[in-house]
């Protein structure tokens, strides 16, 4: 029986106890199941045999799941199921990396003061945690390495659909606002060699960077963009303006604004809210409110904000991915 089928006070059920099944999901993946599994069907004493679990336990276990749509079970014969396959390691585009974050204390205690930004407005995270993000991910490598990790391995996807998406052969400097270790600039100056980078970020950020192979085209500069960004004809901004609210993120786009070389253009990838079901839009739309205030946007809101720096977005680019190509330019 899926969710929707279920009386509504199952429904209702379902979602008071959420935080079970998101623990649940992380021993699933922590036993290491999913990959037992594969695209094979097992009982749960075989199951549990091999992860090194108590049998009987197991199987109630894995019958919780099966009501998250998981796994399905037919008797105590045990498999995957479409959605339960992003929860393998070894398979691309899998989610076990997001999951792992978001059962990490610092998250789970942000999403704990929800109320506060419900009532105020502000961040969850800074109220809950006594720091920023960044500086508490700093200050604690346990949380702030993991993030930095899974933040690579979205460059990674971006990259590419950035590659794929858009010509940057006209390009003389591209410079990455606020492109942590570099691996997206690294990946667009190795496909386009007549242009020269610059990668933008705090100076702590930037002094772990890895450039290997391009970084004779390559400088590295510290800095604060809410104070200025260094000058060149395409300013990339990934996953940059949903960590800010309105009044942030214009800022950011001023600063932009005024270091864009005759003819240049900002490219920003973002997701873009549309009215179609999105559930992974409208949880990121509430997990930047959470984490720092920030917020998912619609083409139209997307519009008034580059409107207000004195920019105007030229094109929305689809890229296949979550997330958008926004193309602006000075108006």
């Amino acid at each position: 029986m899926s969710a929707s089928s279920l009386p509504p006070i199952a429904q209702a059920f379902q979602l008071a106890a959420g935080f079970a099944f998101t623990q649940s999901v992380h021993a699933f993946v922590q036993l290491g199941i999913p990959e037992l599994l594969k695209d094979e069907t097992r009982s749960t004493d075989a199951i549990a045999a091999q992860c090194g679990a108590h049998p009987e336990t197991l199987f109630r276990f894995l019958r919780l799941l099966a009501q998250s749509g998981v796994v399905e079970l037919d008797g105590r014969q045990c498999r995957l199921t479409a959605a339960g396959r992003f929860f393998r390691k070894d398979l691309p585009g899998n989610i076990t990396q997001d999951l792992e974050l978001m059962t990490y204390e610092p998250w789970q205690e942000a999403w704990n003061n929800l109320l506060y930004s419900l009532r105020t407005g502000e961040a969850a995270f800074h109220h809950a945690m006594g720091e920023e993000p960044w500086e508490y991910f700093r200050q604690h490598p346990e949380y702030g390495r993991p993030f930095n990790e899974w933040m690579t391995a979205l460059s990674q996807m971006n990259a590419q659909a950035l590659v794929d998406n858009y010509d940057f052969s006209p390009a003389t400097t591209i410079c990455d606002v606020g492109g942590g270790h570099g691996f997206l600039l690294k990946t667009l100056l190795s496909h386009y060699p007549q242009a020269r980078g610059i990668l933008f970020d705090l100076p702590y950020v930037v002094a772990g960077a890895d450039l290997e192979g391009v970084a004779d085209r390559c400088a590295t500069v510290g800095g604060d963009f809410f104070e200025n960004v260094p000058r060149a004809d395409i300013l990339i901004l990934k996953s940059i303006l949903h960590d800010w609210n309105d009044e942030k993120a214009v800022n950011i786009l001023r600063n932009c604004a005024a270091a864009l070389e005759p003819g240049g253009k900002i490219l920003a990838m973002d997701m873009v809210i549309t009215d179609d079901y999105n559930p992974v839009g409208y949880f990121y739309d509430m997990h930047m409110q959470v984490m720092l205030g920030g917020r998912e946007r619609t083409q139209e809101e997307f519009s008034a904000l580059f409107a207000r720096a004195d920019l105007v977005i030229t094109r929305f680019i689809a890229t296949g991915s979550p997330q958008c190509i926004l193309e602006a330019e000075k108006a």
